[in-house]
């Protein structure tokens, strides 16, 4: 789905967006999306009123937007790492990996996205669930490639999926007390090893069918 622009030039409409999408950031952040005006993101990004209406159509577009290019960059994450490994395993354990490390440098928007989601339109969410979907079987994919059962595979993904974010929905405990990479860190070793784990019990039950 596209939200439609005034101005024709492809490259300038995503510079503008991208400056808006900023700007919008902070004053969700700030004021939460409710409260937010089109007047106060306009201003935070340095965008004339009138202007920014040559882009974005309401505020609601801004938010699918924002989603939009919050989904986008995960899956481009995932799709590029690991790209030419072969080990399965070593496969999920990067890919895992570059999730994680891009959510803890993108907390802010991560929680933007879990605390403002409510808000998104119906029509719009179709859209972003279904790309997040895409990042699931992305994941589900290279699960079944270690031998894990193809049901059992779809529930690792997403706990995959959810786990991710673990470092930043729990950040107001960890903080303190731990640094990021060392949050990483754990997730990709538990994860890891649940996967191991569930890899044997995949295996041991498809010879037991046989």
């Amino acid at each position: 789905m596209q939200v439609k622009a005034r101005v024709k030039d492809k490259k300038l409409v995503n510079e503008k967006r991208r400056q808006i999408l900023d700007g919008a950031i902070n004053v969700f952040k700030k004021r939460g999306f409710h409260k937010a005006t089109v007047r106060e993101i306009a201003e935070e990004a340095r965008i004339g009123l009138g202007t920014i209406y040559d882009y974005v159509r309401s505020k609601d577009d801004i938010l699918y937007l924002f989603f939009e290019n919050y989904a986008t960059t995960f899956f481009e994450k995932i799709q590029t790492e690991a790209f030419q490994v072969d080990d399965p395993v070593r496969k999920l354990e990067m890919t895992y990996r570059a999730v994680v490390e891009a959510i803890m440098e993108l907390e802010d928007q991560v929680m933007l996205a879990y605390t403002q989601a409510r808000y998104v339109r119906k029509k719009y969410l179709k859209v972003i669930l279904r790309r997040e979907m895409e990042i699931i079987e992305h994941f589900q994919k290279i699960i079944q490639e270690i031998g894990t059962d193809p049901d059992d595979s779809f529930l690792e993904a997403n706990f995959l999926v959810f786990s991710s974010v673990f470092g930043v929905l729990r950040r107001w405990i960890l903080k303190p007390r731990f640094q990021k990479n060392e949050i990483i860190d754990f997730l990709v070793r538990w994860q890891m090893k649940g996967v191991a784990e569930g890899s044997r019990q995949g295996a041991k039950s498809m010879r037991r069918k046989r």
